[in-house]
């Protein structure tokens, strides 16, 4: 599979939309009214640095998107760290290895920025994707936590 990774550009929406559809499951109607939020989420993605949708295309379509947020650390140095925010897959391709391409691509973007490690954070209960991390180099940490603000 020959694939081509750039940043999302606003055309991709549509695709984006039904990717992100197939992956939380909103009905079309809520999809469609959300466009417009998914509009301006990735006009401030751009314009924020170290914010960066990246999307993966086959054939002409968009098949994967991973969005990654690489900061400056007051830990280890003042090094740079890059985080993945978000990755979904098109439901056909999700077993042709586009995620793992798309993640190295991620992974040299990072590198490219100067970050020195890579993390994502992985829900406990969705132990179907444990393995796709550890495979990619991951290593699990003890615990994590998270607050919601809502």
């Amino acid at each position: 599979m020959q694939a081509y990774f750039r940043d999302a550009v606003p055309s991709d929406l549509p695709a984006i939309a039904a990717i992100l559809r197939s992956a939380t499951h909103l009905g079309d109607l809520e999809q469609r009214e959300q466009l417009g939020s998914y509009r301006d989420a990735l006009i401030e993605i751009d314009r924020t640095d170290g914010n960066y949708l990246l999307v993966a295309e086959y054939d002409r379509q968009i098949t994967a998107l991973i969005q990654l947020l690489a900061f400056r650390h007051i830990h280890h140095g003042g090094g740079r760290t890059a985080q993945i925010v978000a990755m979904h897959v098109a439901e056909p391709f999700r077993t042709t290895g586009i995620n793992g391409m798309l993640l190295d691509h991620a992974a040299e973007r990072a590198r490219d920025l100067g970050c020195r490690r890579l993390q994502v954070l992985s829900s406990t209960a969705r132990t179907d994707e444990h393995p796709f991390w550890e495979r990619n180099g991951f290593v699990q940490l003890d615990r994590g936590y998270v607050r919601t603000l809502v």
